[in-house]
């Protein structure tokens, strides 16, 4: 059980606040990369497939991650170094599940179908124990994407390095 292998006796519950996305110009790297996506969307006329990784601000880099939209989960298509290091390696093809407890991954879960069904981008404060047993607690931004222009198949997920907080839970 990771909570014993952590030496840790028992696991803070999660919290997910929604933000109004007019908060978003607190966060200027998020609302740089909302401003990108927006005007691909208004260009094309429909969510784009992908974002340049060079309209990114390179300190967001290492904290993105590409999401796939399965029917029950999130399955990580790409993400960045920073995510892959505190996560214990290579994420690709990994899902939710292998790196939330099931009630964390469930919210998660449940804030990335939203954002697929209604096309509408999500930004949150979130705060959860990671099944390795680090606290994380950040604000972050989920954008849809779309492999074809018409299903909202992909999220494009950014945590701001400045609201980040990591730590190993205390013993009870």
């Amino acid at each position: 059980m990771a909570a014993q292998k952590h030496g840790l006796t028992s696991f803070q519950s999660s919290t997910h606040e929604e933000l109004p996305l007019d908060e978003l110009s607190a966060y200027a790297d998020l609302q740089r990369v909302h401003d990108v996506w927006s005007g691909l969307t208004e260009k094309k006329g429909h969510f784009p497939a992908q974002l340049d990784p060079t309209k990114v601000p390179v300190a967001l880099l290492p904290y993105m991650m590409v999401l796939d939209v399965e029917e029950n989960r999130l399955r990580v298509r790409l993400a960045g170094t920073r995510v892959c290091e505190e996560h214990g390696g290579e994420m690709r093809g990994r899902t939710t599940d292998d790196f939330f407890k099931p009630e964390d991954g469930k919210k998660v879960l449940e804030a990335g179908l939203r954002v697929a069904e209604t096309g509408t981008p999500s930004l949150a404060r979130k705060t959860y124990i990671a099944i390795n047993g680090r606290r994380w607690s950040y604000v972050r931004l989920i954008l849809p994407l779309s492999s074809d222009g018409v299903k909202r198949d992909r999220l494009f997920k950014l945590l701001d390095p400045a609201t980040l907080d990591m730590t190993y839970q205390a013993e009870a």
